[in-house]
């Protein structure tokens, strides 16, 4: 009764992933923030008719293998959470799906790095150089320590001191790109 419990369970989660990802991608979905709309691209790049239609087709496939992907990952890992729930541990399993579940996201990281490349051997120099325009002002202007604004902070996490990474930022002068003068400890 138990494995037929946790069989249902794992086929749940697993459909449960594969419909959140699906309805992720679907056709009329929003673009993220700071991507441009193919529309809008095409117009600031001046892609000619094929440019953009290899690209479209790029982007197509590119998702296609993402939802593949992240599928395999999800599953990988009920996988590796029924390995270590179960009443016997096997070390060796446990370590070869970890291996398995890194050379998933290896594969993720090449197919996303291989769909830039490619999209950029589209574009003629010109067309790189304005598309780095364009990244450079959707992305804003940096400032040290912008990272962290990104990721919520950890409950009870002390707070690092100003001038390492604290409130007042990092270590790091913007002005002369040298690292700021800190206190002499006493």
């Amino acid at each position: 009764m138990r494995v037929r419990t946790m069989a249902a369970v794992g086929v749940l989660a697993v459909a449960g992933s594969v419909l959140a990802v699906g309805a992720q991608e679907t056709p009329g979905r929003r673009q993220a923030a700071g991507r441009p709309a193919p529309a809008a691209l095409r117009a600031e790049l001046r892609l000619s008719d094929e440019q953009a239609t290899q690209m479209q087709k790029m982007r197509t496939d590119g998702r296609k293998e993402a939802i593949r992907q992240r599928a395999d990952l999800a599953v990988a890992r009920i996988e590796l959470e029924e390995l270590i729930n179960a009443p016997a541990v096997d070390q060796k399993a446990i370590d070869a799906k970890i291996r398995a579940i890194a050379d998933l996201q290896a594969a993720q990281l090449k197919a996303r790095t291989d769909q830039r490349l490619a999209m950029r051997r589209l574009l003629s120099p010109e067309q790189q150089e304005k598309m780095k325009q364009l990244q450079r002002e959707r992305r804003g202007p940096r400032r040290a320590g912008a990272w962290r604004d990104r990721r919520p902070a950890r409950t009870g996490a002390p707070t690092p001191p100003p001038g390492q990474g604290g409130p007042q930022g990092g270590p790091w002068s913007e002005e002369d790109d040298q690292p700021a003068p800190t206190e002499p400890e006493r």
